[in-house]
């Protein structure tokens, strides 16, 4: 092969990557297509429906996690709770978890639309609250749970006192 045609050969491909590369910085300073902003909002809107409508992430996990430290200073089972909410208030229980709620270990068993707290030290039916709306003037004269724990912090600054 001839000299000269080694350089146009050698001219013609260097000039195609230094095109190529100059396409790729041109390219990533253009404005975002609809399509990919588009596709941005989509994935926001996937983290949005993971949130149960409180402004929060999913609180599930961290409420069973909650529960799984408490466990070891109940002395009666969540079948004990349950029983006991049940026969005090009348109706079939459909949940029973364990919270930390102001420092006092109680079951929390909810039936139709009340909330039954139970002491997690001996199954005294501690009180009943509706469980649609919060009664929080009426906190100070509850009674307390025969068992009291450490009242935690969720990260946010916060005190996580009702296990939520």
């Amino acid at each position: 092969m001839k000299t000269s045609t080694k350089i146009i050969l050698t001219t013609a491909f260097f000039g195609t990557l230094g095109l190529a590369g100059l396409s790729r910085v041109v390219s990533a300073k253009q404005p975002q297509s609809p399509v990919a902003i588009v596709r941005q909002h989509h994935s926001v809107t996937q983290v949005a429906q993971a949130s149960d409508g409180d402004g929060e992430t999913n609180d599930d996990a961290q409420e069973q996690q909650e529960a799984t430290k408490l466990q070891p200073l109940a002395k009666i089972t969540a079948q004990q709770a349950q029983q006991a909410a049940e026969t005090s208030v009348g109706g079939k229980a459909s949940s029973v978890k364990l919270e930390n709620e102001n420092g006092n270990l109680v079951y929390a068993v909810e039936i139709a639309q009340q909330e039954i707290k139970v002491d997690a030290g001996n199954a005294k039916v501690l009180y009943t609250e509706n469980a649609n709306q919060e009664d929080d003037k009426n906190e100070a004269t509850r009674p307390k749970s025969s068992i009291q724990v450490q009242q935690t912090s969720d990260g946010d600054g916060e005190t996580n006192d009702d296990g939520k």
